[in-house]
């Protein structure tokens, strides 16, 4: 009886199946970095605010990262907020090691709380990366008594 080859087939299928026994993102180191906000010419607007709000009430801001699909997992976002001006910094886990990312691309939104106490002209900034360096944007929202 001639003795088989045991290894390129079944060490792929080996490989494969212990991987199948956990997500792509289970696996892997994961690290905290400040959101990618450069939509790479996607239509999702990475700072969604309402154009005018009530002062003292409170209201929320939609903010937007992308990244690879499995490599990327929404985390908190940093709010600073002083009279009429809130700077918010999203924050994301992104996964390196193996398996290696899924191809394709994805938008990770989260919701922030914010409040402008008195009535004006308020802004409300979203600082992140982009392709080419630090991308600031930036909404006007008008604040009514």
């Amino acid at each position: 009886m001639q003795a088989r080859t045991w290894f390129p087939v079944q060490a792929i299928v080996l490989i494969f199946a212990s991987l199948a026994c956990s997500s792509p993102s289970d696996q892997g180191d994961w690290t905290r970095v400040v959101g990618l906000i450069d939509t790479a010419g996607a239509e999702l607007d990475p700072l969604i605010v309402p154009d005018t709000i009530r002062a003292g009430v409170a209201f929320i801001a939609t903010v937007t990262t992308f990244g690879n699909t499995g490599c990327i997992r929404p985390d908190r976002s940093q709010v600073r907020a002083s009279g009429l001006q809130a700077d918010i910094t999203p924050y994301d886990s992104a996964r390196s090691g193996l398996p290696p990312c899924l191809a394709g691309w994805e938008a990770y939104s989260r919701s922030v709380d914010l409040v402008f106490a008195t009535p004006g002209a308020a802004r409300v900034r979203l600082h992140g990366r982009g392709f080419t360096g630090d991308l600031t944007l930036e909404k006007a929202i008008s604040v009514q008594p």
